[in-house]
């Protein structure tokens, strides 16, 4: 099976209904939406836009890159996923994400935990939100949850799976097992709070399979994805970005289309299924065009 592509909208700027057509031209499976109040700039509405992007398409599929545990209840997660499960006619995936952006957390009024805390506090939420998917209700007491919902809808014939975004041994060991996919992460690149691109241009496609291996050992079936930042485009646009990311995997990532696509689809050879891309480069996720018919710019 080829390596499924996923288009993630970031951009306040862009209309996500035309994004998010054009990528289904494009040849996209999936398209999703990140989830931030802002970072270096304002992001849109999370659960707005996946609905504008869900009226806007008919074939791909729709998820939260990811919903992030730290800015609501796991109770209104799954309000939310029931509903854009409804209104996509079965489109939708249900991604849940621990939070790892410190600024916009604590600008906004919210608490920023340490890492091993926001860890827990994650797994804690996938048991919620995967016990009132699988039965609509949930009574749960842990270390940072006190649960008791008795009912939960709109009722959908068939509930949305439930994706993790994992980047640690921690959560791959404690969460795999519990979810329908799993989407890795290079958990270093953001633990202190932000993007570190240093980091970044030090991952390996050796510690991309170390990671599916930890994966593979704890839940031997779940499918695997992974996030990938991409910029393509000639060598004036993304010459810099390259040197900087240096040759390492996220630098196979960077340069003209055949070679980014060649280097995302290469990573089915580690048992990744399934890659959602983000851009470093306005214009790059069109351009990209995993079916051979590039949308523009």
């Amino acid at each position: 099976m080829a390596v499924e592509f996923v288009a993630n909208y970031t951009s306040a700027g862009v209309d996500p209904m035309q994004f998010a057509a054009a990528a289904e031209v494009a040849g996209y499976d999936g398209v999703s939406c990140s989830d931030h109040f802002f970072r270096r700039s304002a992001y849109p509405h999370l659960w707005v836009t996946l609905a504008s992007m869900a009226c806007a398409t008919r074939r791909v599929f729709l998820s939260p890159s990811f919903a992030n545990n730290l800015f609501r209840s796991p109770v209104e997660f799954v309000q939310a996923s029931l509903s854009m499960q409804q209104l996509s006619k079965g489109r939708f995936e249900a991604g849940l994400g621990a939070g790892w952006l410190a600024v916009e957390a604590t600008g906004a009024g919210l608490d920023y935990p340490d890492a091993p805390t926001r860890a827990r506090r994650y797994r804690e939420a996938i048991l919620v939100v995967r016990e009132l998917l699988a039965t609509g209700q949930c009574h749960f007491e842990g270390e940072h949850y006190r649960i008791d919902v008795p009912v939960i809808g709109p009722a959908c014939d068939v509930a949305p799976p439930l994706v993790a975004s994992l980047g640690g041994a921690w959560t791959i060991r404690h969460i795999a097992p519990l979810v329908d996919r799993v989407e890795l992460k290079f958990g270093r690149t953001t633990r202190n709070g932000d993007l570190d691109m240093a980091a970044l241009s030090e991952a390996t496609t050796d510690e991309l399979a170390a990671m599916v291996a930890q994966v593979r050992e704890v839940a031997p079936e779940v499918p695997i994805g992974v996030f990938a930042m991409v910029a393509v485009g000639d060598r004036d646009e993304v010459g810099a970005l390259h040197r900087q990311l240096g040759d390492n995997l996220y630098g196979g990532f960077v340069g003209e289309r055949a070679k980014v696509l060649d280097s995302l689809r290469s990573l089915e050879a580690l048992g990744i299924q399934r890659v959602q891309v983000s851009e470093f480069v306005k214009g790059s996720i069109l351009r990209l065009a995993p079916s051979g018919f590039p949308a523009g710019d």
